[in-house]
């Protein structure tokens, strides 16, 4: 019995593939989804190349070839032509470009990542495309593009989901200098992109049109170079902030006006902060408490702020809306007249 034991176990062992083998496989699998990204982001461009209709593949089993799906051909020029986005620097953005983005740092990720060889050298590029992929998953989830695709979107948003947090663990992997670990969330990001792109060749799954039920939010971090800054808020504002939200910061203060009149006013003195951290009261007259993230200088202002001021209030912006605005101060004398 102990010899069958044994054998099985030596077996099994066996069986298993080597550190060299595994990184093998794994750097495969790692192109072969930066193929199938590459020709995501090309199924949704502007012009539609030949050689991207009809591409051959060694990445799909027994298919020497893959030709776009009918649907998405037919279905892209209403993809490419819808603005589903305002950007302040980009302008007007369609639905096909959002979709690009989140597959283009996937490409660039997964073309990098199995040729890393000192994965600590690379953390900063790995947070940075962390970051980048953040946001361009969240433009998807707030434009509210779960129909895209045929439906499709949605199953695929939940996908995204994933690969933001298996993005989370890679870049604290990376961070600490997890080898392993980082090889392990590789191949699951690699995993995960090819599920994205086999959505395309597949009838809708479960969930087809409706916003995902497993929505991640991304860990929060304060990033290098800026500071998390904790502000006490009324109940009130913080039951209606979230983690993620952008916003400005409305401080009330005494100030010296014309005629050397001292009187009170109210200045933007910060906008477009990131909320990184809420914690939200049980009821609205308690306190809450909300963490901005800011760059150096914001973050002294808003210490002074907290010293000086005798009100500080946090508005929402709306989606998208990352300009920065000339505010005047304001003030009684200025309104009544």
């Amino acid at each position: 019995m102990k010899n069958m034991i044994f054998a099985l176990i030596a077996g099994t062992i066996l069986a298993l593939p080597s550190g060299p083998a595994r990184a093998a496989a794994n750097a495969s699998e790692a192109a072969c989804a930066a193929e199938d990204m590459q020709l995501l982001y090309y199924y949704l461009a502007p012009e539609l190349d030949a050689k991207v209709t009809y591409r051959p593949t060694g990445c799909h089993d027994e298919k020497t070839a893959l030709k776009i799906p009918g649907w998405l051909e037919a279905g892209r020029p209403a993809m490419l032509a819808r603005k589903v986005w305002k950007d302040p620097e980009e302008g007007d953005l369609s639905e096909a470009l959002l979709w690009q983005a989140p597959a283009s740092i996937l490409y660039e990720f997964l073309s990098k990542a199995s040729k890393a060889e000192d994965i600590q050298d690379e953390t900063a590029g790995y947070e940075d495309m962390r970051i980048r992929f953040m946001m361009s998953v969240d433009r998807i989830s707030r434009a509210g593009l779960e129909s895209s695709f045929g439906g499709r979107g949605g199953p695929m948003m939940s996908v995204l989901n994933k690969l933001m947090r298996d993005f989370d663990e890679l870049t604290e992997a990376a961070s600490d200098s997890g080898k392993r670990k980082f090889e392990g969330k590789t191949a699951d990001i690699a995993r995960r992109s090819r599920d994205l792109f086999a959505q395309l060749f597949e009838t809708p799954r479960k969930g087809a049109g409706k916003k995902p039920a497993d929505e991640y939010s991304p860990e929060a971090r304060v990033l290098p170079g800026y500071r998390g800054v904790s502000l006490p808020l009324s109940g009130a504002q913080a039951l209606y902030i979230s983690r993620g939200d952008r916003v400005d910061m409305l401080v009330t203060f005494e100030a010296i006006m014309g005629d050397n009149i001292k009187e009170k006013v109210t200045a933007t003195i910060l906008q477009n902060v990131l909320v990184t951290g809420v914690h939200k009261p049980a009821a609205a007259d308690a306190t809450g408490v909300a963490q901005l993230l800011c760059n150096p200088n914001e973050a002294q202002y808003a210490a002074l702020s907290l010293a000086q001021g005798s009100n500080i209030v946090l508005v929402r912006r709306a989606p998208g809306d990352f300009e920065m605005r000339p505010m005047e101060i304001a003030s009684f004398r200025k309104l009544v007249k």
